[in-house]
C-alpha cells in the first residue's frame, strides 16, 4: 500500500513539473515557475521541445534579443499572470511577445502571442489592421481576454523586466 501511495504521489508531482499538464482548477500561487523554467531553458540552449499550450515566436529564439519576463496580477483577482518580452532599454515601451496565464482548464497557456504592450491598470493592446489599437482585459473567471474600448484612453508603458539568466 505504501508503494502504491508513493509511486502515486510521484507521478502526480512529475506531471506538476510539465508545463501545460496539470489543469489549474485551484490555482496554485507559483503556477508559472515550470513556465519560467521552459522559456529560460529554451532561450539558454535552443527549444528543442515544445508544448501545444506554449508558443515561441521568433523573438525568443532570436539569440540578439535580451528576454525577460514580468509577473503582474493583470485582472485584480490575487493571482499573477506572467508576460515575456524583450528588454530594450532604449525603447519608450516594452514589447512583449507573450502572455502566459494559468487556464482553469488547461493549465499555462498563452493566450496572447505577437506585438503586445501592457498599458496601466492591467489593460493589454496589440496592434490590429493599420494603426488601429485593440485594448483588452484578461478575466480569469472566463478564461478570456475582453476586448475593451481604449482608443486615447491607455498608453503602453515601459515596464522593468527581469531576465532570464
Amino acid at each position: 500500500m505504501k508503494r502504491t501511495l508513493a509511486a502515486i504521489l510521484t507521478v502526480v508531482f512529475l506531471a506538476a513539473l510539465v508545463p501545460g499538464v496539470t489543469s489549474c482548477k485551484i490555482i496554485p500561487k507559483d503556477w508559472y515557475q515550470s513556465t519560467l523554467e521552459y522559456y529560460g531553458n529554451g532561450i539558454k540552449n535552443g527549444f528543442t521541445e515544445k508544448y501545444a499550450n506554449l508558443r515561441v515566436p521568433a523573438e525568443l529564439e532570436d539569440k540578439n534579443n535580451k528576454i525577460g519576463y514580468l509577473l503582474t496580477d493583470l485582472d485584480k483577482d490575487g493571482t499573477n499572470e506572467l508576460l515575456i518580452g524583450i528588454i530594450d532599454d532604449d525603447a519608450p515601451t516594452t514589447k512583449f511577445t507573450n502572455v502566459v496565464v494559468c487556464h482553469t482548464d488547461l493549465g499555462p497557456y498563452c493566450l496572447l502571442s505577437g506585438e503586445i504592450y501592457l498599458c496601466y491598470d492591467g489593460v493589454l493592446c496589440m496592434d490590429s489592421t493599420g494603426s488601429d489599437r485593440e485594448y483588452m482585459r484578461w478575466n480569469q473567471k472566463d478564461n478570456a481576454f475582453t476586448i475593451i474600448d481604449g482608443e486615447g484612453k491607455f498608453l503602453p508603458m515601459k515596464w522593468e523586466l527581469t531576465p532570464f539568466t
